[in-house]
């Protein structure tokens, strides 16, 4: 089944207790909530290498007490998550990883993973910059990273196309994010004239919109109210824009390249970094 679709009703989020992972397990559990689905709280707890006489490196097992500080933690998300989102199914675990392959291990069979932009940079920390940028690199379902002030809005949601399979993914996602919010979606075309006047490559690039709104369409049935944004310029600086006040932003992996390329791998790092509110990731 394709990134962007749906795969099973589970989303996953890490927190370390940083006030940014915070952020993210309320965006969570409203998700969650949201869809009928089932929260996993994920805590990473990872040891540096040591030194071991004569014999090389070897990884230290975590001493009782990092092991009674993650289990406080994840017992606090519990409660936190319960009350932002009554009667929600929530499971905690502490997986015995690094950040980022907990995080990526325990949403092989998830819907959604999410992260804070960055979390506290200690031993346990599961939701550094790193980590947050190795997630929208390579999880194996839509990744979304959550601002501080990230809240689970009713604002409209913004994507950018281009005709590429990441993009075509993202546009699906985010059609049906909408249906569940009864939010308004705003598709982002972006080109580069190549002359004085911008008359074939905003026809061109209307068309790519207008076909990738129509496969869209036919593979979720989504009946939203789309409004599309076509203008020259910059990719990640268009989505950003038509982004102010959006409660969502959806884009894809990597995108076609070349002039229109709207979702290249740049841009989509570009949107994580200026982006005001939550920005979801997702691979063709």
């Amino acid at each position: 089944m394709e990134n962007g679709d749906t795969m099973s009703n589970v989303i996953v989020v890490g927190v370390d207790g940083s006030p940014d992972s915070g952020a993210a397990l309320d965006w969570a559990a409203a998700e969650a909530r949201l869809r009928g689905a089932a929260l996993h709280v994920v805590y990473g707890l990872w040891m540096p290498m040591a030194a071991v006489p004569f014999g090389g490196a070897a990884v230290l097992p975590p001493s009782d007490e990092l092991r009674a500080y993650a289990t406080e933690i994840l017992d606090t998300a519990l409660q936190r998550a319960k009350e932002t989102a009554p009667g929600l199914d929530v499971d905690t675990l502490l997986i015995l990883r690094p950040p980022a392959e907990a995080l990526l291990e325990a949403a092989k069979d998830a819907d959604l993973v999410v992260t804070g932009t960055r979390g506290l940079g200690t031993i346990g920390s599961i939701v550094l910059g790193s980590v947050s940028g190795r997630l929208a690199t390579h999880a194996p379902c839509p990744a979304v990273v959550v601002p501080p002030e990230g809240r689970h809005g009713d604002g409209s949601i913004v994507v950018g196309v281009d005709g590429s399979a990441p993009a075509d993914a993202a546009l699906r996602f985010a059609l049906t994010e909408a249906g569940r919010r009864s939010a308004r979606v705003v598709v982002v075309g972006a080109y580069r004239m190549r002359g004085n006047t911008p008359a074939p490559e905003l026809q061109e690039t209307e068309a790519l919109v207008d076909a990738a709104l129509e496969r869209a369409r036919a593979a979720t049935g989504a009946t939203a109210d789309v409004t599309t944004v076509v203008e020259p310029g910059d990719p990640a600086d268009l989505i950003v824009q038509a982004a102010a006040d959006a409660s969502l932003v959806v884009v894809g992996s990597r995108g076609r390249g070349g002039v229109r390329g709207i979702l290249l791998g740049s841009t989509s790092r570009a949107v994580l970094h200026q982006a005001a509110g939550p920005v979801a990731v997702v691979h063709g």
